[in-house]
């Protein structure tokens, strides 16, 4: 299932390219979106957890002014699945309802296992002003077992996902073999976009190889990675379109 967004097309073709705005400060955000202008990568992230302040309207409006049409995902990742620091759940509600209503951002980053009446009514909210949704979860610790990995994708389309996301932590091959495998099954079934990924160095493979197995998107980074695991966006972008030229 492909989705377009301002004319990029996810699930289609070779994966695309997000990366990742970690500034701490408004200088720092301003910075990072200059230099994403000049690269212009298929997508990008602000991870709000990196900014040192729950004000979000004029970072937002900022990094959509230098952005211009590159599709923006909006996520503040908490801090039980990685992200840099937390907020209460009605915080994290405010934050990402702001997001929303900004009409600047194109996608929110939803965590698969936040609090469900917070996660719901986000989603609602999202599709009330055409706002695409990440049903995103992430395991720090270890890659879950296959049948698990793939209810969780499922979920996250049940749920009204516009993409399903899973990141795990592999242990070892066989971890990594594993997302791989649920990876390509999941891909003949699902009706949304799915995007995994197996952090760390063992897992660096599962970025490249989204345009065999079935993910439509990876993340890179020209700065500060977002997660563990994430490389140049060059070397991505080079490595991508060997195997996409090569099919």
């Amino acid at each position: 299932m492909m989705l377009n967004v301002r004319n990029v097309q996810i699930g289609s073709g070779q994966p695309k390219v997000c990366v990742p705005i970690t500034g701490k400060t408004i200088e720092e955000i301003t910075a990072q979106a200059t230099e994403l202008h000049h690269h212009q990568p298929d997508l990008v992230e602000w991870r709000a957890d990196f900014y040192q302040d729950n004000q979000i309207e004029l970072p937002l409006q900022i990094i959509r002014d230098h952005l211009e049409n590159i599709p923006l995902i909006f996520t503040f990742r908490t801090q039980q699945e990685g992200g840099e620091r937390n907020v209460s759940s009605d915080t994290y509600y405010i934050l990402n309802k702001q997001a929303i209503e900004s009409r600047v951002v194109d996608f929110i980053d939803i965590e698969l296992l936040f609090v469900e009446s917070i996660r719901d009514d986000l989603i609602a909210l999202a599709k009330q002003n055409q706002v695409h949704t990440i049903i995103s979860n992430h395991d720090f610790n270890k890659t879950p077992a296959k049948e698990e990995m793939i209810n969780r994708l499922k979920e996250a389309e049940l749920i009204g996902g516009s993409i399903a996301k899973l990141a795990v932590m592999p242990q070892d091959t066989n971890d990594l073999l594993d997302l791989l495998v649920i990876t390509d099954q999941m891909k003949q079934v699902s009706q949304i976009p799915i995007v995994t990924m197996a952090m760390g160095s063992l897992g660096l493979i599962s970025r490249l190889t989204g345009e065999i197995f079935g993910s439509a998107l990876t993340f890179a980074t020209f700065d500060r990675p977002s997660a563990p695991g994430q490389i140049d966006y060059n070397q991505v972008k080079y490595i991508l379109d060997l195997i996409h030229n090569n099919r």
